[in-house]
């Protein structure tokens, strides 16, 4: 897009335009750093060059995280995007070192949004951008291994969301890039002529979209380099040369409309493919065995178990976990369905721990947490320890300045030393990204990584932490423990009151503690040695 210039439908609504005056892709979907996910980095055409971007249509700032360069945005209004979505479009760019976004920030189209950078954990100067043709709130976020927050759902592909009017591409990866004009926008349409062509090609490049019956039709899947596909037509399109299989399915195959310019692949006869140079099979092959169905869980997952709070349903069905961890208290406020959720776990005899998420801006008050933690848990029967929740999911520690390897260390430090006093099994639950830049411990970890957040378990940490959260999906927050139940069991000391120095003498009828029976014997055994004294 050009900076300050408006994009506008005939309808009066937007386009959504790419941030960007020119980019390069560097880093595509589902690859690298972007495992599970469809952001894709983009980086000017100058190496270093720390370049503008403007806001795609008017945007509001929805989330900020200042550490990283992230912030959060939403659309204010409907836009019109690529593929003919007309709706509210949420994106995240992450790394912007002159970082000066905040919440309820408004920008116009055509204005400067933020600048191409490497705050936060980036390799290079690139801007991180991943977005959602959908109004996505805080509850629907979730900060991944890298300290990046993402969509919980599945995110939208980039090029099916902003159009490239005005945009240098100097490198577009396999996007099928469009602009203003192109099917899918307020009553307009863009044509192209189908030529019956058979032929074959070998693809060079990874991740070229496959679409479903034409050139800007769903996207379905992807080939990468090596794959070979029989194709029986062709056109020009939109920038790109296509070509079609047999079942209707369209793949790019150059980044130009120009013969032979950027190929994607190469041209090969139908013969030389592959598959048919394989040995022509047996007349009754064997059929091959069925692969063993992938577990459920790694090997070393003991116990599966949840944790909860009082953002919860009432309603949970606990029996079918091993353990759960139940929110205790934030700060020194405490969790309005702690009691209830521990009372109903105490009944049905399933093992639970707790957590603390914390709030405390010095040693004092760090302190002064662990101990209203403690208050609330003393009389109870903890079996999966005392865990201090260590993240930043509102901004807190960011907007005043806690964000920080010296004070979360502290915090998470004087939290787990008090309970360890205590004995209590504790620990830091954080993501593997905050372990490594904010809070390094000695202390056990119950580590959060969601993978792609589809309910299943995709990692396994045994060798890094002693839990794992590994996802939210369906709304509860699920997770394994890489031990027996034993490992995690606690053996509170008990606070016995201190012996009154001059106990009083007992009323009538009252009981005499052993506290005063020491003193009289004590008493009796002093007077017996001073008679003995006198009459030697």
């Amino acid at each position: 897009m050009q900076a300050g210039k408006k994009y506008v439908a005939s309808d009066g609504y937007e386009f959504f335009m790419c941030p960007f005056t020119e980019f390069k892709v560097t880093q595509g979907e589902d690859v690298g750093t972007h495992r599970g996910t469809r952001a894709v980095d983009f980086a000017s055409g100058t190496a270093g060059y720390r370049a503008p971007y403007y806001a795609p249509a008017t945007v509001v700032c929805v989330m900020t995280v200042p550490s990283s360069g992230q912030a959060m945005w939403r659309t204010v209004n409907k836009v019109h995007c690529p593929n003919g979505y007309f709706g509210i479009v949420t994106f995240v760019t992450v790394h912007d070192d002159s970082f000066d976004a905040y919440v309820g920030l408004q920008v116009p189209q055509g204005n400067q949004l933020g600048n191409m950078g490497t705050k936060g954990n980036a390799t290079g100067v690139h801007c991180h951008l991943e977005l959602i043709q959908a109004s996505m709130g805080s509850g629907n976020w979730y900060q991944n291994g890298y300290g990046v927050w993402t969509f919980n759902g599945t995110e939208s592909f980039v090029d099916d969301t902003f159009y490239t009017d005005d945009t240098n591409i100097i490198y577009g990866g396999a996007g099928n890039w469009r602009k203003t004009g192109s099917t899918g926008t307020s009553g307009s349409t863009q044509k192209y002529v189908i030529e019956e062509e058979h032929y074959a090609v070998r693809f060079t490049f990874d991740q070229i979209r496959i679409r479903k019956d034409s050139p800007d039709g769903e996207a379905v899947g992807y080939v990468n380099a090596g794959d070979e596909v029989e194709y029986f037509a062709k056109t020009v399109y939109n920038g790109h040369r296509w070509v079609r299989d047999k079942n209707n399915y369209w793949y790019a195959i150059s980044n130009s409309e120009e013969r032979g310019q950027e190929m994607w692949c190469e041209l090969i006869d139908p013969s030389e493919m592959k598959v048919n140079q394989q040995p022509t099979p047996d007349p009754e092959p064997e059929q091959p065995a069925e692969e063993p169905e992938k577990p459920e869980y790694p090997e070393s997952v003991k116990m599966i178990g949840i944790d909860v709070s009082e953002h919860n349903d009432d309603d949970i069905d606990f029996t079918q976990y091993d353990f759960v961890i139940l929110r205790a208290n934030w700060w020194t406020t405490t969790d309005k369905k702690f009691a209830r959720f521990a009372d109903k776990l105490e009944e049905l005899g399933i093992p639970y721990g707790v957590y603390c998420y914390d709030y405390c801006g010095d040693e004092a008050s760090a302190l002064e947490q662990a101990e209203y933690t403690y208050n609330l848990i003393k009389d109870r029967n903890i079996q999966m320890g005392v865990w201090m929740d260590m993240e930043d999911a509102d901004g807190w520690k960011s907007k005043n300045g806690y964000l920080t390897k010296e004070h979360c260390s502290m915090v998470c430090k004087v939290f787990c030393d008090y309970f360890k006093a205590k004995g209590y099994f504790t620990g830091v639950y954080s993501t593997k990204y905050w372990f490594d830049t904010y809070c390094p411990t000695d202390y056990p970890k119950w580590v959060a990584n969601w993978g792609t957040n589809d309910g299943t378990c995709q990692d396994d940490f045994a060798d890094y932490g002693v839990m794992h959260q590994y996802t939210s999906y369906g709304g509860i927050d699920k997770n394994v423990a890489y031990h027996d139940l034993d490992y995690y069991k606690s053996d509170p000391i008990v606070d016995v009151p201190d012996t009154p120095a001059d106990p009083e003498t007992p009323e009538e009828g009252e009981s005499i503690d052993g506290g005063l029976i020491n003193t009289l014997v004590s008493l009796l055994i002093k007077l017996v040695n001073k008679l003995l004294n006198i009459f030697k």
